[in-house]
């Protein structure tokens, strides 16, 4: 923004160029654009243009043939000062002036006719410009509406075998929350046999699972959880079921976060330009830049490997293309990111089979470090009373585009001391997709979870190479090689190919053989057909199955679904069939098999119970985060998330809606179709922010009534003026009076008190309405307003 004159500071140059300028010689007159300069000090009020851009008015000075300029003139055009330059003792209002010629690449051109200037300086001295993606702001969490919800799920299965007798079985898993301010507690339990049929082989039982508290702090992505849940195993340790605390970090609890380093792109513009980037061939961004350099960082589009192409066009729509490639991997963190958790308890034993076997107490730890962009350091321990274990890893980004992964961990247990290292490389582009990885671990290595009679493996290799191409599909090759401590090793080789079959078709040959510690081939062909309407039909073939199946899934468009097959199971052949049904209460599911000499059976349902303002209400499982959408006094107004509607308001006027997203803006919208023309609402949608698995309230202020249309007339029998306000008694609301002493007044009760105002005067007259349907308009009146003029 160019610098304005006023006129005390035109007064002040007056006087300078008065007492200071000294007349040139008597040169020839200067060409246009060209300076010849014989001043000892010039002001010159003039439009500056750098490097094609206007940049407003600014005061330059003219010394000695010299152009200098003011320090907060290169602030704006954002040209950072060399450290050793020195301004001149000259200052105006206080600003030192600066000589432009220590800008690299300075030329200038002076329009002495209309009074402007053009400075060129080489685009690598301006700052550089970052086109960063603005994060989108966390949103607000919405109150959490405490609640009880159970999901249930039962199956009831009878089978019989070679005319031996019916097996029949019932079947039920449960899982009970309660969600409040504090955190989402919840316990699950399964059921079998509760029909305590003899032929079943297993007595009746019930069984706990999981029964664990919840606690998530958004605003510092960290999860505390108390009870059973699993550890979180780093690169070398094993997911191990546990009862006791969990502390973590959870970066799911802000929504579009990025925890992987996102590549940094660079170009420079001469002029100002736009900025086209393409992604793999793809138009993702376009922007707009100023003379200089410029930075592309913290696009989403950059994730994986792949090429850009950046087109910046200047206003004269001359091009300069820049293409570099990117890479990066969910593998690493941002640098200075940490991730981590720390566990405490006592490992769970018999998980499913009994309620409260727990094993030896432990605590655990693992912490991720985003070292830079391209190296991420990890360190992770364990430690039980019989056992210690620590290792450290790091995944880095190596050339070419690949990503290397290495860890070494340490142990020292009953069995004595141990070890065990990892080496894993992986290199991933648009067609082509390669891995390999090798672990191996001493004979005495143990970690968490880890039985002390049952050895590690002593050497494992794994690798795959997979390869698309643009017409003829894609395939990959893979090995397998495990050694174990007693001198066994088996080794697998494997092959794939995809390709599509016309529009939509694809056809998989899967091949897979035994090539040391034991032998044979197996050869899998499958097809896949999708057809309109969510259904689709397959094929497949290995050397003792085969068989072709239809199929049409359920969903909120399709609620029934069905599907078919028929072929041959381990060489004999089979038919199995099923229905399900998907509703706004659960969902049911019906499916019978047969092959010779064995039939089967199976029912089954799953859905949810949910209370919660009083309120109860039957919906499909309880998995997510939900709402409860009040319409007060309207009853059978369809509601939902954005366009689907999911549900109908009861006789309460009130509505469960499932399936919220946690910690995001939740568009619960409900169908103004369904309102009768007399309600008013101030808003259709509003945006629900549910935290996990809790329940949050959505109102939607309707104002009832009937609306009608009143002619109120003063005592000289004249229509009211127009600009007269109406008001019902007791209600906030205002209507004004149109022509002919007409107002159409809503929120009317069968009866009514109005109120008029004009000119500071005040009437009330009583208001009947007809017995008639709640969507008529009547027309009422004359109505006598007593007691005010005109």
């Amino acid at each position: 923004m160019g610098r304005f004159l006023s006129p005390r500071l035109i007064l002040l140059l007056g006087m300078l160029v008065c007492s200071e300028v000294v007349r040139a010689q008597s040169d020839p007159v200067p060409a246009i654009n060209e300076i010849v300069v014989k001043s000892v000090n010039r002001i010159l009020p003039l439009e500056v243009v750098i490097n094609g851009t206007q940049s407003g008015t600014w005061l330059l000075l003219e010394r000695g043939g010299e152009m200098y300029a003011p320090a907060d003139a290169f602030a704006e055009w954002r040209i950072p000062l060399p450290s050793d330059v020195q301004p001149v003792d000259f200052k105006l209002e206080d600003q030192a002036y600066y000589p432009l010629s220590a800008i690299p690449g300075y030329r200038f051109k002076l329009d002495v006719a209309n009074q402007s200037a053009e400075l060129l300086f080489s685009p690598e001295v301006f700052a550089a410009t970052r086109l960063t993606q603005e994060k989108s702001k966390r949103p607000v969490v919405s109150p959490v509406l405490p609640s009880l919800f159970l999901n249930y799920d039962w199956n009831y299965l009878s089978a019989t075998q070679n005319n031996a007798p019916a097996t029949k079985d019932l079947g039920l898993l449960t899982e009970v929350g309660v969600s409040n301010s504090s955190g989402v507690l919840t316990s699950s339990q399964v059921g079998r046999n509760l029909t305590n049929e003899p032929v079943s082989g297993s007595p009746r039982s019930w069984t706990r699972l999981e029964t664990t508290f919840t606690k998530d702090f958004p605003d510092d992505n960290r999860t505390l959880r108390l009870g059973d849940t699993s550890t979180r195993e780093g690169m070398w340790g094993r997911n191990v079921y546990f009862g006791g605390l969990q502390y973590s970090s959870n970066f799911a609890l802000t929504p579009g976060f990025i925890s992987q380093p996102i590549p940094t792109l660079a170009g420079t513009s001469i002029s100002q330009s736009t900025v086209e980037m393409y992604v793999n061939g793809v138009l993702r961004q376009v922007s707009n830049v100023p003379t200089g350099p410029f930075v592309v960082d913290n696009s989403p589009m950059l994730t994986g490997s792949g090429d850009v192409r950046m087109v910046v066009r200047d206003i004269l729509g001359r091009e300069t293309v820049i293409e570099q490639s990117f890479f990066t991997s969910t593998q690493l963190l941002a640098a200075g990111l940490d991730d981590w958790s720390v566990e405490a308890g006592s490992m769970r034993r018999d998980m499913g089979i009994a309620s409260n076997h727990y094993g030896p107490g432990f605590v655990s730890g693992t912490w991720r470090h985003g070292y830079s962009s391209t190296l991420t350091l990890e360190s992770r321990a364990e430690a039980t009373p019989q056992l210690r274990t620590i290792g450290a890893g790091m995944v880095s980004a190596l050339p070419l585009q690949m990503l290397g992964r290495a860890s070494l961990a340490l142990s020292n247990g009953q069995s004595g001391p141990g070890d065990l290292w990892l080496l894993g490389l992986e290199r991933q582009s648009l067609r082509n997709s390669t891995s390999f990885q090798a672990q191996g671990a001493s004979l005495n290595f143990r970690q968490l979870g880890q039985d002390i009679n049952t050895p590690p493996i002593k050497l494992q290799l794994a690798g795959n190479w997979n390869y698309a191409t643009e017409n003829f599909g894609s395939y990959g090759i893979g090995f397998v090689s495990i050694s174990r401590f007693d001198n066994t090793r088996i080794s697998t080789v494997s092959g794939n190919y995809t390709k599509r079959v016309g529009q939509r078709s694809n056809l998989s040959i899967n091949v897979s053989r035994a090539i040391y510690g034991s032998s044979g081939t197996s050869a899998t062909l499958f097809f896949i057909l999708p057809l309109d309407n969510s259904r689709f039909v397959s094929a497949s073939a290995s050397k003792l199955d085969s068989y072709v199946s239809a199929a049409q899934n359920s969903d909120y468009q399709n609620s029934l679904g069905w599907r078919a097959l028929a072929g041959r199971r381990q060489g004999l052949a089979h038919e199995e069939g099923g229905v399900n049904y998907l509703g706004r209460y659960g969902q049911m599911t019906g499916d019978a098999s047969a092959s010779p000499g064995q039939q089967a059976l199976r029912f089954g349902a799953n859905g949810g119970l949910v209370l919660a303002d009083s309120s109860l209400f039957a919906t499909q499982r309880v998995d997510q985060s939900f709402a409860l959408a009040e319409v007060a006094g309207y009853d059978n107004i369809g509601i939902g998330l954005g366009s689907n509607v999911l549900t109908h308001t009861n006789a309460k006027g009130v509505a469960l809606i499932p399936h919220l997203m946690p910690y995001q803006n939740n568009s619960v919208r409900l169908a103004p179709g369904d309102l009768p023309v007399s309600a008013e609402i101030d808003t259709i949608e509003q945006n629900a922010v549910p935290a996990w698995r809790s329940a949050v309230k959505v109102a939607f202020p309707v104002r009832g009534g009937q609306g009608a249309l009143l002619k109120i007339i003063f005592d000289d029998g004249q229509p009211a003026p127009a600009g007269a306000v109406l008001q019902l008694e007791g209600d906030k609301e205002e209507f004004y009076v149109a022509r002919r002493g007409e107002a159409f007044v809503t929120g009317l009760q069968p009866a009514n008190q109005v109120l008029l105002n004009w000119n500071g005067q005040t009437c009330k007259f009583d208001v009947a309405l007809p017995l008639k349907s709640q969507d008529d308009i009547p027309r009422l009146g004359p109505l006598l307003c007593k007691g005010v003029t005109r």
